[in-house]
């Protein structure tokens, strides 16, 4: 069985928590480390654990490589914009940074899911939480806001658009193949 293929997975309640953990202490590395040799490796770690334990098989690993590259883009667009400065000083976006991506992207098909149904409320929790991780990030890093009261604005009302695209494109990767694999296994361990 190969490791992008459902199988077994823990009950939705704990992979939720799994997820959630998991996302929080990675980022919270890969943050902490700066690194753009290290933050790779993490990201690597992270992503056969997530798909060891949680993850939704080949689906969900383009799911994690479209919103990887959309947010390196859209990083490298921010930094371009003067939205965000490294040691206060116009440049391109590290790597690292774009290493939280992966990351998150996992979030959005299980930590997260339940919010596809409730875009207002995940606007709200994008422009609150986006906007904290972002505040967050800034202070425990190199990396400035150019304009420390505009840049928070304007990354809230980024994420408060973003986060329920994000969880809106989440829904076509949401593999009915790979839905229909584990329903099926769980019928035939129904009849073991």
């Amino acid at each position: 069985m190969s490791l992008f293929q459902t199988r077994y997975r823990p009950a939705p309640g704990p992979s939720k928590v799994i997820n959630g953990v998991l996302f929080n202490l990675s980022w919270f590395a890969i943050l902490m480390t700066q690194s753009s040799i290290i933050a790779p490796v993490i990201v690597a770690v992270y992503l056969l654990v997530h798909f060891a334990v949680i993850g939704n098989g080949k689906a969900e690993l383009l799911l994690i490589a479209a919103v990887t590259a959309m947010g390196g883009v859209l990083d490298q667009l921010l930094f371009l914009a003067g939205l965000f400065n490294l040691e206060g000083t116009a440049a391109t976006a590290p790597l690292w940074l774009t290493c939280l991506w992966p990351v998150f992207a996992t979030t959005l098909l299980h930590a997260f899911k339940p919010f596809r149904t409730r875009l207002y409320f995940a606007a709200a929790l994008g422009a609150v939480g986006g906007t904290l991780s972002y505040v967050a990030g800034v202070r425990l890093s190199v990396i400035d806001f150019g304009s420390p009261f505009w840049g928070p604005v304007l990354i809230g009302l980024l994420w408060s658009i973003m986060f329920p695209l994000l969880l809106k494109l989440s829904i076509r990767f949401d593999s009915p193949v790979d839905l229909q694999q584990t329903s099926e296994l769980a019928d035939r361990r129904a009849f073991d």
